[in-house]
């Protein structure tokens, strides 16, 4: 081979190596793009199924609540047809009288038994709930269970955090993180249910 041939053919096998280098150099930039675009992506998924899942356990709870209110509702205008006098008389303005008295003695009870009887803290039912289940809770499942056994007490998922958090700064409660969520465990009366490794305990408030 004669030294131009030599010389041309070393000059393509340049140029082909650095159009390889070039192209490979590309196509990892490409794949390291796509790579975090990815797991942006698997990010969000995970966190839309998460909220898929706990929207679904409320509108069940809604759904579930909503047939005892109308059943309730259905009965009292049967109830109160048979009460209406068909005339009026001293007879039935007694009656009348009698039953507002019946009313308003049965409303007194009801108000001094609702008075005698304390609820307890949100942190308390809280704190019951997680010795219940044994086993790590999120803020968001707490409150979604409190919908569902508790309409009456105040389940926003913030509220909800504070009162675990107060349980943590008691040590009544183990804060453990994992990933990007958070969840609490009870400490049990002797500390049988100890914190996770990865637990980020907060210490007693003074």
């Amino acid at each position: 081979m004669s030294d131009s041939a030599v010389t041309e053919f070393t000059s393509v096998q340049t140029q082909y190596e650095a159009q390889v280098a070039a192209d490979l150099e590309n196509n990892t930039a490409e794949r390291q793009r796509l790579r975090g675009e990815i797991e942006s992506l698997q990010a969000k998924l995970e966190t839309l199924e998460h909220d898929h899942t706990l929207l679904l356990g409320l509108q069940r709870v809604f759904a579930g609540g909503s047939a005892p209110a109308s059943a309730r509702g259905a009965k009292v205008p049967g109830a109160r047809v048979p009460k209406r006098p068909a005339k009026s008389s001293a007879g039935s303005a007694k009656t009348s009288k009698a039953r507002t008295r019946t009313k308003s003695s049965a409303k007194r009870a009801a108000a001094n038994t609702g008075a005698a009887e304390k609820q307890p803290s949100l942190a308390q039912l809280v704190s019951t709930m997680l010795a219940a289940h044994g086993e790590p809770r999120s803020a968001a499942e707490i409150s979604a269970e409190l919908v569902a056994n508790h309409p009456a007490r105040n389940s926003n998922i913030n509220v909800v955090r504070n009162a675990l958090e107060l349980l943590v700064a008691k040590s009544e409660a183990h804060r453990a993180k994992q990933k990007k969520s958070v969840f609490y465990t009870h400490a049990g009366r002797d500390g049988d249910a100890a914190p996770a490794p990865s637990a980020d305990v907060t210490p007693a408030a003074g």
